[in-house]
């Protein structure tokens, strides 16, 4: 057993001390300090001995956009995601709302955003500072070098608001892509976030990226009378429309489509980004995107060629990455409340059109990039993937030199595109975190790294660690070299995908339709890698969530955003029967209600606009948990008022029961118990298995020091509202507020 400390003996002495007190206020008990963990096993555990469980939120969806962008174009981040003075009432709002934790956004491009090697010495001091304040508030912090689409400079313009056709329509679709008919411009854009400029620009050679066309959607380049023809039959047959033969005019509608074209243009002065509403859509269907995550990832068999002066592509990117995650390190790698270091959010390794790009370059035939799909995602799949990619103008038109060198296929490697749906985490994305470990870990060498599984093909066809078309496809991920401390930190968003289409309106769902759901199959599947093959190593999710805006932004407030909040009660409840740490996406102080958090209309903050940052769906994630625990835990859970009971005759449904139980006390510091105000307005029952509490109302946490230490022991804390028609009896505290009634 652990030996306390000084702070943790001053604890004892005045739990001891408050023990004999009865009706009143607590005497202050100073919570711990933050303490750097350590993995055991499959744990957490802080420099007291307890184990940890986060309860956190990411911080924040806004923060994918620059704060400002000066005249020569240069970006900066300092700012994002709050004013630095704007930062204690922030961080305090999330305590209060019952937050223990953040997973905090740092931009590549806010690094570096001139040039290589370039820092921002006033972004790193600001993140250096943001860290510092979330620990003066208890909050620990994940550092999160994040990205979507690898670069806010991969993005499409598009026409949010066209003026014909609902939402959704054939019509109204085909609109958003040319400009606003009274502005003459575009109003929205699809876009990616994280890599600078200068990165994509080397990854992406052949592109003017100075060009005015530079975002303007490509398909729309070069359309003929005959493609458009071909559209306008399709819309007659899709809307049942009579067919009145080739001569059949044009409507209003496609007339508008028509003047807004912009004319030929060269295909490298844009990219070939499409303007979905899901952002990964187009993510999945970009070649361009592809191609940088293949530069960065694997360049050294894709395009082994391709330099940056004396400097192959691969290791300029890798070197640059590692050099300013290490950057990052230097500035924060001291402070305590530091939880580690999350390489790269979400990297992909989805090269399905590179492989159909690559099937085409070897034989010169269509059919070949068609075969190729089939190949991997089976016949039916596979002809539909071909036909869109087609369709999208997203597979060069031929194979001509010059074809080549403006789609910057000249130099590629055929065989090794190929290829790279399978293995890849294990070939390639491995080695790059042992790369950028071996950096921070020079820097800070007490770090752990937290890392991600990479989104590809393989992931989906292979159908997760441990199965997939009879193991074929299984080449799992392991354990990056050198990294003694290692976090497996999955992404899970079940029920918001697919969202096909441009422009389309918000996805619709009942409250009856969501609320049965059970997730735990779905959660065991996402997380068994760090078993199957990372060496069972602790599991926190990094990022799961839902839009508030679902059924429409209108409709969701209307009704107090329930679906949502069903939604996410459904997903906490699986988290706590499985004892499995989580950070929610996302808390955005600039949250709106017309552009979500400020990035492609995504609205998954669980606060609204400011001034008032008032709680979304706070029934679901405003709720007790048990952040330190003095023991191994062994169960926990939390009936919010959206938890579905089953009603027994004579029994009141305990809404808003907590309950904690853990084995035998392993430290003399005690469990930490976070209870957000929101859980509990009226206040609330406490009940022990043995052992005295103590409650601190101004951090929100009710500590519990259990007495018994034998093996086997098992020890519990229960929490309880008052609840009309409910007879309490031998509860040990009520708590309302700072006032404590004890027994």
């Amino acid at each position: 057993m652990k030996r306390p400390g000084l702070p943790v003996l001053a604890a004892l002495l005045l739990a001891t001390l408050w023990q004999g007190c009865l009706d009143g206020d607590a005497p202050p008990l100073q919570p711990l300090p933050l303490t750097r963990l350590t993995t055991d096993r499959t744990y957490l555990r802080d420099g007291y001995g307890r184990y940890v469980t986060f309860h956190g939120v990411n911080l924040s969806g806004s923060t994918k956009i620059p704060a400002q962008i000066d005249a020569g174009g240069v970006p900066t981040y300092v700012g994002k995601p709050f004013p630095l003075d704007d930062a204690d009432r922030q961080f305090a709002l999330l305590r209060e709302l019952g937050f223990d934790s953040v997973r905090l956004l740092i931009i590549w491009e806010g690094l570096e955003p001139g040039g290589r090697g370039l820092y921002d010495r006033a972004y790193l001091a600001y993140l250096r500072s943001v860290v510092e304040k979330a620990g003066e508030h208890g909050l620990h912090v994940l550092l999160d070098m994040h990205q979507d689409m690898f670069s806010r400079h991969l993005m499409v313009k598009y026409n949010h608001s066209p003026s014909y056709g609902t939402p959704g329509s054939i019509e109204n679709t085909l609109l958003a892509l040319v400009p606003d008919e009274e502005t003459g411009q575009y109003n929205d854009t699809v876009q990616g976030d994280g890599a600078p400029r200068w990165a994509v620009q080397a990854c992406l050679q052949e592109k003017v990226m100075d060009s005015p066309r530079w975002g303007t959607p490509r398909i729309l380049s070069g359309l003929n009378d005959v493609e458009l023809r071909n559209i306008w039959e399709l819309y007659k047959r899709l809307t049942g429309q009579a067919d009145g033969g080739p001569d059949d005019p044009y409507p209003e509608w496609v007339v508008y489509f028509l003047l807004g074209l912009p004319g030929p243009f060269p295909v490298n002065e844009t990219t070939d980004v499409l303007p979905f509403t899901h952002w990964g859509t187009a993510h999945a269907l970009s070649l361009d995107v592809a191609r940088c995550y293949g530069c960065l990832l694997a360049g050294n068999v894709l395009y082994p060629g391709l330099m940056v002066g004396e400097e192959h592509i691969q290791d300029y990117l890798q070197r640059a990455y590692a050099e300013a995650w290490a950057e990052v390190a230097k500035e924060v790698g001291h402070l305590p409340n530091v939880i580690g270091y999350d390489l790269m959010n979400e990297p992909s390794g989805n090269f399905l059109v590179l492989t159909a790009v690559a099937a085409l370059l070897r034989s010169g035939l269509p059919d070949s990039a068609q075969q190729a799909l089939i190949d991997l995602l089976g016949a039916e799949s596979g002809q539909q993937l071909y036909q869109a990619l087609v369709a999208l103008k997203l597979l060069p038109p031929d194979t001509t030199p010059e074809t080549l060198r403006a789609w910057g296929l000249e130099g590629l490697d055929v065989l090794a595109a190929l290829g790279l749906n399978t293995g890849f985490a294990e070939a390639h994305l491995r080695p790059f975190y042992e790369r950028v470990s071996a950096a921070i870990l020079a820097v800070d060498p007490d770090a752990i790294i937290w890392i991600e599984s990479s989104l590809s093909a393989e992931n989906f066809l292979g159908g997760g660690p441990g199965g997939g078309l009879g193991g074929q496809w299984e080449q799992p991920m392991t354990a990056p070299a050198g990294v003694r401390q290692l976090v497996f930190a999955p992404h899970w968003y079940p029920d918001i995908y697919p969202f096909l289409g441009f422009n389309q309106p918000p996805r619709e769902f009942g409250a009856e339709e969501v609320r049965h759901r059970s997730y735990d199959e779905s959660l065991l599947g996402a997380q068994a890698l760090a078993q199957y093959s990372l060496g069972n190593v602790p599991v926190v999710f990094g990022e799961f969530g839902t839009y508030f805006n679902l059924n429409g932004i209108e409709a969701s407030r209307e009704s107090g955003y329930l679906v949502s909040a069903h939604i996410l009660d459904n997903y906490y409840e699986a988290f706590e029967r499985l004892g499995l740490g989580h950070m929610q996406w996302c808390y955005s102080p600039e949250n709106d209600h017309e552009l979500g958090d400020r990035w492609n209309h995504e609205d998954f903050s669980v606060v609204g606009p400011p001034p008032n940052l008032l709680p979304r769906g706070q029934a679901a994630w405003a709720r007790p948990h048990a952040r330190f625990l003095a023991g191994k835990p062994h169960a926990s859970r939390f009936w919010s008022p959206l938890h579905y009971f089953d009603p027994d005759k004579g029994e009141v449904n305990r809404v808003g029961e907590f309950e904690v139980r853990y084995g035998s006390r392993e430290t003399w510091a005690p469990t930490e118990i976070v209870v957000p105000p929101l859980a509990y307005p009226d206040g609330f029952y406490v009940w022990v298995s043995d052992g005295v509490c103590h409650f601190d109302a101004a951090a929100g946490v009710l500590y519990h020091l259990p007495a018994r230490d034998e093996p086997g022991a098992e020890h519990w804390v229960r929490l309880l509202p008052p609840l009309p028609g409910n007879e309490n009896l031998g509860w040990q505290y009520f708590i309302r507020g700072a006032r404590v009634v004890t027994r």
